[in-house]
């Protein structure tokens, strides 16, 4: 039987993992906890069930593995902000199936996440241990191949659903992508993606950034939803 995962193992693997990589960036682990309760209204799922359908994987004590839990449970909030309902994350650990399932209107949907972090964003000076040579611009940079190159793993999962919306959400943790990018940039950038992956209809591109610019949400969807 499957261990329930609660609030506090969450905690704890927090504290693991902050012991382990000594990312500033946990320090604060109220954040995470918060989603999870909102996660878990929004879904109408206790929380010990929605973190199990969730890609939580408390032994895995990477950035990598944090980042991409993260971004699952902040899509809940990205397809609720976009007039999605009924959103279900699927079992972890299905190779097979997308990531959650929901409805659009009187559509049936599915959409599969992955995360794009800062290593996708730039490239790394390994005598320097920083990111150099950032090019904002999906066209042409590391970002946009990277994209291109996880979408195609990932499509997999979609074609094994017979929704009638299919939706890759990627979660951009890259701070200078952001940070470099507008809102109507991003939008751009969607719709660049969408016609590079050349899917058939039914298919549509999502970004979640998280990121306001000018009073306008960073966050998108192409094309977009009737």
């Amino acid at each position: 039987m499957d261990k329930k995962y609660t609030n506090n193992d969450v905690l704890s693997y927090l504290s693991e993992l902050y012991k382990e990589t000594k990312d500033t960036t946990l320090a604060d682990q109220t954040e995470i906890i918060k989603l999870i309760k909102k996660g878990s209204i929004i879904t109408n799922l206790s929380v010990s069930d929605l973190l199990a359908g969730l890609d939580f994987k408390p032994k895995d004590l990477t950035i990598e593995a944090l980042e991409a839990f993260r971004a699952e449970l902040r899509s809940i909030f990205w397809l609720k902000d976009f007039g999605f309902i009924d959103i279900q994350p699927l079992q972890a650990g299905k190779k097979s199936s997308p990531d959650f399932t929901a409805k659009y209107k009187n559509n049936t949907c599915a959409i599969e996440v992955f995360c794009l972090t800062q290593a996708h964003g730039q490239q790394k000076d390994s005598s320097l241990g920083v990111y150099k040579n950032f090019d904002p611009q999906f066209e042409g940079s590391k970002f946009g191949r990277d994209f291109i190159s996880k979408a195609a793993d990932k499509k997999k999962q979609l074609e094994s659903s017979n929704a009638e919306i299919k939706v890759l959400l990627c979660v951009i943790n890259s701070d200078s992508i952001i940070r470099l990018n507008t809102s109507e940039e991003m939008q751009s950038h969607a719709k660049f993606l969408y016609n590079q992956l050349n899917w058939e209809n039914g298919y549509y591109v999502g970004i979640l950034t998280g990121a306001v610019s000018n009073g306008i949400p960073s966050d998108t969807i192409y094309p977009k939803i009737s």
